[in-house]
């Protein structure tokens, strides 16, 4: 089984949120097309400028769901810095990404900003569906997990 995820664009200035949708779907599959085909059975469309259901400056609302390979994202770890001109900043990367394995060790860059960079894994997919809510969100809740075994998770952002 795979997961496919389905970020949603601020369309029209506003995000759609229901029982179904949120700002970001992930859904399991054998394939995309079952995928893309679970989406829309929940309210997700495609090509929403082309018929006029979206504005055309924003774009459409929906893309086709991208395949999601924490394999992948684990092997070559994941991008993630702290940018902190006044606090702690080792406190900052601390609360913002202890939680998470470290792929390579946070270093400290002197330039302009102050900054701590490094890469981070995740162990499974609520794991980073959850990074990416605290990271990204902006919809109550910011991410929902559909199962194929008909489990729905959702995710909130903790920050």
């Amino acid at each position: 089984m795979t997961f496919y995820e389905y970020t949603q664009n601020n369309s029209g200035g506003y995000f759609e949120v229901n029982d179904k949708l949120c700002d970001r779907l992930f859904i399991e599959a054998e394939t995309l097309s079952e995928a893309d085909s679970i989406a829309e059975d929940l309210g997700v469309y495609f090509n929403g400028v082309s018929y006029g259901i979206d504005c055309g400056c924003c774009g459409d609302r929906w893309s086709h769901g991208d395949e999601v390979s924490l394999s992948e994202i684990n092997e070559n770890g994941y991008d993630v810095s702290i940018y902190d001109g006044l606090g702690d900043i080792e406190e900052s990367w601390d609360d913002s990404y202890g939680a998470y394995e470290i792929h390579t060790e946070p270093h400290w860059q002197q330039n302009i900003f102050r900054k701590f960079s490094g890469k981070i894994k995740f162990r499974n997919i609520e794991e980073y569906a959850q990074f990416l809510a605290d990271e990204y969100g902006g919809t109550s809740p910011d991410a929902r997990i559909f199962y194929q075994d008909g489990t729905v998770t959702e995710i909130n952002k903790r920050k």
